[in-house]
């Protein structure tokens, strides 16, 4: 019943006791990391999207507008859906914008702390 160094031999299943209890936690923390990096690219993905609407948008505004107001009026279009104008191009009736929206703050922490997005729209 003793071992050669005068210790109780342990069986098998003492020696797994517990265990389970490690790969529980493991699991669940794992799952946790897949969760908050599928939920971290949902969110740059939207974020892109949302760009991309804001950049068309702004595009089309100034496409409608005079050539000496084309930027002025992309710039508003691109403020009012929460998006910064970063550049604006009018040529030959048509404009070239590129518009950025703010990365939610957990997606700025990798580095990016912008997503940007370019747009083109004229009268044909």
């Amino acid at each position: 019943m003793t071992a050669a160094a005068g210790r109780p031999r342990r069986s098998t299943a003492d020696r797994d006791r517990g265990s389970a209890t490690i790969w529980v936690l493991t699991g669940t923390a794992l799952l946790l990391v897949v969760t908050s990096a599928a939920v971290l690219l949902a969110a740059v993905a939207q974020a892109r999207q949302r760009a991309a609407a804001a950049a068309d948008l702004a595009a089309l505004a100034a496409a409608a507008s005079p050539p000496q107001q084309a930027c002025a009026t992309a710039a508003r279009s691109a403020a009012a859906n929460g998006a910064r104008l970063l550049a604006c191009t009018p040529a030959d009736g048509d404009v070239s914008v590129r518009a950025a929206i703010p990365l939610p703050a957990a997606a700025a922490v990798f580095g990016a702390g912008w997503v940007s997005v370019s747009a083109r729209a004229g009268p044909g």
